[in-house]
């Protein structure tokens, strides 16, 4: 009769690495976003495009700003009118640019008084910055929210973290 022989540790410290590997995949794979997590990767996308559109003001030495629709739920960029006959086409006073966009997720709110392209901030090609107002982003129906403002010497995007009610 042949006696079996048995496992090596290091059959054993392999089984066990493949075990604790595909935890980790599944766990990561079924784990939802929190809140917090939503709206920190939220803000950083809306950095981003704030930052494409400073960078471009300051490439093409013009104007550029960052605009709201809220029917669409969309953030673009768009280069201000320039003269009497372009503010006739376009009377929100900004001409609209392909490029830069961002789609403001289904998961937040973010209402405004008027229902047409707003304009959020502008960049200047020194670098600095305007804004039309504060941003506040927040998920629909929590307690957390984040508020979004533009340094206006450095053009800087700043972002803080704060409850509903402050």
């Amino acid at each position: 009769m042949s006696r079996r022989k048995p496992f090596t540790l290091v059959e054993v410290v392999v089984v066990i690495v493949i075990m604790v590997l595909t935890g980790a995949v599944a766990v990561s794979a079924m784990r939802t976003d929190s809140t917090s997590r939503l709206i920190r990767r939220t803000t950083n996308e809306f950095r981003s495009l704030c930052s494409r559109v400073r960078y471009k003001a300051m490439e093409m030495g013009e104007d550029r700003m960052v605009v709201y629709d809220p029917e669409k739920r969309i953030f673009s960029m768009a280069r201000p009118t320039q003269n009497l006959e372009e503010e006739m086409d376009y009377e929100d006073g900004f001409v609209p640019l392909d490029g830069a966009k961002w789609e403001l997720p289904e998961e937040f709110e973010l209402t405004t008084d008027e229902n047409r392209p707003l304009e959020v901030f502008r960049f200047y090609p020194d670098g600095g910055a305007s804004g039309k107002w504060n941003l506040t982003l927040a998920v629909a129906g929590k307690d957390i929210a984040m508020e979004i403002s533009v340094a206006k010497l450095t053009g800087a995007v700043i972002s803080r973290e704060k409850g509903r009610g402050e």
